[in-house]
């Protein structure tokens, strides 16, 4: 059973929903020491393929523009005094911020010397450390490669909108 968890303990840190963190991580593919903010963990077998899920999902401030980045740690920090401790879920990040769900990335906490160095940002440095990342921008890498994902679909399109032709004969059979 796949289980969803808003609170999780590894590497002697309580990782909570909503609060922000800073870790090495060793199966990095653009950035080896991402600061997140933490959504929830996976644990379990998938139902249906057997599969064990060990990771996590949160919000990489290194994939969102730098234009974004400022205006959203203060919104966020706005968000967290208003209401307390306030968990994120994928629907509630897609609907409140639609711009940060192309930020969103899985990180495997096991086996467990994936994550090294974990630490939470205090609440009183989330702005500049969510600023600071400024150093650090792979936000151009999404961008590009959701206008490739966008140029391939719309090129399937063009090329199915030339092979159908208009066909009387398949009118008939309706």
């Amino acid at each position: 059973m796949l289980i969803r968890k808003f609170k999780k303990k590894f590497n002697q840190t309580q990782w909570k929903s909503g609060q922000i963190y800073t870790f090495d991580y060793k199966a990095w593919e653009n950035d080896p020491r991402p600061t997140i903010i933490f959504m929830y963990a996976f644990e379990g077998k998938h139902p249906r393929t057997g599969r064990e899920w060990r990771f996590f999902q949160g919000i990489n401030f290194t994939y969102i523009p730098r234009v974004i980045r400022k205006e959203f740690a203060e919104i966020w920090v706005r968000e967290f005094q208003r209401l307390g401790n306030p968990t994120l879920t994928y629907l509630k990040v897609k609907r409140r911020y639609p711009g940060m769900i192309h930020a969103t990335r899985r990180y495997f906490y096991s086996p467990s010397d994936y994550i090294k160095n974990s630490v939470e940002v205090p609440f009183a440095d989330w702005e500049k450390a969510i600023v600071s990342t400024f150093a650090r921008d792979f936000s151009k890498k999404v961008k590009s490669s959701l206008v490739n994902k966008f140029r391939a679909v719309l090129g399937r399109r063009k090329a199915r909108k030339k092979t159908k032709k208009y066909n009387p004969q398949s009118l008939r059979k309706i």
